[in-house]
């Protein structure tokens, strides 16, 4: 028996960091950035990546979120057939595009459907929530959430996920850095300028409140309103100094070009930003004008 299951990335919109302080976050599924996950019977268990091939267990520490995941599942089969999974596809890793929630979710559920484990969707969400604890220290649950949907997520921690179904009509460019982000490290950047200032936490605050009126101007087919509220929230991400170099340079070029807004996208020191425009066209001019700062660009019709 061989079976995969195929799982898709996401990007956020508004709402990283503050996210993290039960506050909205809006974020979007990317379905031209997927990862799949194939079983097959095997002696042992294997684990073949793009840059891992050997025993499951034997993998260095940046899988011990899948570890986690196999073993569990494991747990709950009574089968004694050992497996080997394969993961093909490519979503770049450390960019804030959802690469190790999207491996977690095409194990968890493929593991799940060979084992014929019938478990319930909050049961599955609830581990893959659990490797992304691992993974990253401290998780929101809005990216399980996203790479599990397939539409717009409208996300806090405490109501969880809502489906956004309307389109905006708008262009999303979405440009790779090639600069690994560190959300680790992010995360902490932050909670200690937000555990040491006031103004620092009225930002938190206002990153939220700007994630509500995002999802009003997103329903009213607002892209100019929108744009702005991108621009706002990126003068708050980098009061956080979360920006680069490189992402102001970026951010210069784009919205000296016809981009609604700018800001990064995800953890920041690094990874993805995002240029909201009127149509294909001006993001691809965008995408051509910032060729020398990034390695890789994607552009969605939302």
């Amino acid at each position: 028996m061989k079976l995969s299951y195929k799982a898709h990335g996401k990007v956020i919109l508004l709402g990283e960091h503050s996210v993290v302080y039960g506050y909205n976050a809006l974020a979007m599924p990317i379905k031209s950035l997927w990862l799949k996950a194939t079983i097959e019977p095997s002696t042992i268990l294997w684990m073949d990546t793009a840059l891992y091939h050997g025993p499951f267990l034997a993998a260095p520490a940046e899988y011990d979120g899948l570890k986690y995941l196999v073993t569990k599942l494991l747990a709950k089969t009574n089968s004694q057939q050992l497996i080997k999974i394969t993961y093909t596809g490519k979503i770049p890793i450390e960019r804030g595009l959802g690469s190790s929630a999207t491996v977690a979710t095409a194990t968890a559920r493929a593991l799940n459907d060979y084992w014929q484990l019938n478990l319930s969707e909050k049961e599955i969400i609830t581990m893959i929530n659990h490797a992304e604890m691992i993974n990253h220290g401290k998780a929101s649950g809005i990216d399980a959430a996203t790479v599990n949907s397939d539409n717009l997520i409208f996300f806090n921690k405490k109501n969880g996920a809502l489906q956004l179904k309307s389109k905006l009509k708008a262009s999303l460019l979405i440009m790779d850095t090639g600069d690994l982000g560190n959300t680790q490290k992010a995360v902490k950047q932050v909670h200690t300028i937000v555990a040491n200032s006031i103004s620092a936490r009225q930002n938190i605050k206002k990153l939220g409140n700007l994630t509500d009126q995002a999802k009003v101007a997103w329903v009213n087919q607002d892209k100019q309103q929108l744009g702005q509220i991108f621009n706002l929230a990126q003068d708050i991400l980098h009061s956080f100094n979360l920006s680069t170099t490189k992402i102001d340079q970026i951010q210069n070029i784009a919205l000296a070009n016809g981009a609604l807004g700018f800001k990064l996208s995800g953890s920041g020191l690094g990874g993805i930003v995002i240029a909201l425009c009127a149509n294909h066209e001006i993001a691809e001019k965008i995408a051509d004008l910032s060729h020398n700062l990034i390695v890789n660009q994607w552009i969605e019709e939302i």
